[in-house]
């Protein structure tokens, strides 16, 4: 069991980060945990009927009663309420409730009783289509684009006719940081459906991974991030789960220390291209070969001053995922701050409009917001109200970035190029470089006549 200092509470956002971005933590179908229990979702019935019948489905699947579920509920009552950090506002009886009914939904809406040979999804299916019929018209605005990430993300991943809607409801709602209940609880409940059984080795981790990993492709590879599924007793619940799945390759300045310059606020994009800095786009794949990237934090710059990112893909969700990801970090920097070290950055270097233009143009950003103005101005929201200190080496996994990148703006070569380039008016850097080149091989060679001619006359 972690310790209190380990633990990953669970917790409302404060005031200073929900204000700039207030319909990012809250969901829009499947209240999960008490903090939303009574916020009024849309379909509140939907989501209760769906919930019911994952209980009845957990009942069928392990020969027990609800009754005896629910008395294994009541035994962790203690052990859950340490995992919230602000007033839940529920009596026992009600949390146990909760808790069965939240446990059970979020094991079988992440497919975690899939691969159990008893499994009958006929009856889950069933009521999914039941109401696809009826979704929510408040909801279906809030979809857009990010609809179309998700189904995708689930096409082909076992759904196997079960609604769309649902699963973009889940992959929505259930990674909210303020949406949760403790990940022990599903485990619990996993642990009692696989007793005897030849799945039980999985674990519940295994059994939800692939679910987790299908929500997180677009931002990392989870085969990369881990190759074996953590520990359960590792896991405080699902956010903290999908944060495990993406971190960078590098996760700590290999300088050692804290000393050295500050790194002050990195340049943007297009004040970094009058710098001779180039973008390259990196894809995100699995495994160890380059140029390819592991998730969207590594960030690297190589010589010849090329700053290489990997692509992001922005839509509807990308902003409500990351903010809820770095409400995490913020809450539990202990994790790992990678997901704010990351979003500071990018949100100096895509600056403006004009910056993301360029970065769009590299192929590092692309998006389906309606001007390269909004992207800007979301990256910028979702650092407000953080806490972040780029020069802190134990947090920014960055810092060495930032670092290279300003070294190589600050040299005196590059500056001489850019002189000769301004009043050349050539937009060939390279080309430049070729002339000071040829220069100083000129005056290399004219210094060493200079010099043969008079040792010759010495003699």
């Amino acid at each position: 069991m972690p310790s209190d200092q380990q633990r990953c509470h669970i917790s409302r956002a404060p005031d200073h980060i929900r204000s700039s971005n207030p319909e990012h933590y809250k969901p829009l179908a499947f209240p999960v945990g008490p903090y939303h229990a009574r916020s009024g979702v849309p379909t509140p019935e939907k989501a209760q009927r769906l919930k019911e019948q994952c209980v009845d489905e957990v009942v069928q699947l392990s020969g027990r009663s609800r009754h005896d579920l629910l008395g294994q509920m009541r035994s962790v009552l203690d052990r859950a309420r340490e995992y919230y950090a602000d007033e839940i506002g529920m009596d026992d009886e009600a949390l146990a409730q909760m808790l069965l009914l939240d446990g059970c939904f979020v094991l079988v809406s992440l497919r975690g009783t899939e691969r159990l040979k008893q499994l009958t999804p006929e009856s889950t299916e069933s009521l999914l289509s039941e109401n696809s019929d009826d979704r929510c018209s408040d909801c279906s605005d809030q979809q857009g684009d990010e609809e179309n990430q998700i189904a995708a993300a689930n096409n082909g991943g076992g759904g196997g006719g079960v609604d769309s809607w649902h699963h973009f409801n889940v992959a929505r709602d259930l990674f909210l940081a303020e949406n949760q209940i403790p990940f022990f609880v599903v485990q619990k409940i996993y642990e009692l459906l696989v007793k005897n059984h030849p799945y039980a080795e999985r674990g519940v981790v295994g059994a939800v991974e692939a679910y987790v990993r299908e929500v997180m492709a677009v931002y990392a590879d989870g085969a990369d991030a881990q190759a074996q599924p953590p520990a359960a007793d590792h896991v405080h619940h699902l956010l903290h789960l999908s944060h495990m799945y993406l971190r960078p390759r590098t996760r700590r300045w290999s300088g050692g220390g804290g000393g050295g310059a500050t790194v002050g606020r990195l340049r943007r994009a297009t004040q970094l291209r009058e710098l001779m800095v180039r973008f390259k786009k990196l894809e995100i794949v699995g495994g160890k070969a380059a140029p390819a990237a592991g998730s969207i934090l590594d960030v690297a710059f190589r010589g010849g001053g090329v700053l290489e990112i990997p692509r992001l893909e922005i839509d509807g969700g990308t902003w409500r995922q990351m903010a809820n990801l770095i409400l995490l970090e913020q809450g539990s920097p202990h994790v790992g701050l990678y997901v704010t070290a990351y979003c500071a950055f990018m949100s100096q270097l895509a600056g403006t409009a004009e910056d993301v233009a360029l970065l769009c143009e590299s192929g590092v950003i692309e998006h389906q917001l309606g001007g390269d103005g909004d992207v800007a101005d979301g990256l910028r929201r979702l650092c407000d109200g953080i806490i972040f200190d780029a020069d802190d080496d134990a947090y920014n996994y960055l810092r060495p970035v930032y670092r290279a990148v300003e070294e190589h703006c600050r040299s005196r070569t590059l500056r001489l190029l850019c002189w000769v380039r301004g009043h050349a008016n050539c937009p060939n850097p390279w080309l430049l470089l070729g002339i000071v080149a040829i220069i100083t091989l000129l005056c290399f060679i004219v210094q060493q006549l200079q010099h043969a001619t008079l040792s010759k006359n010495a003699t």
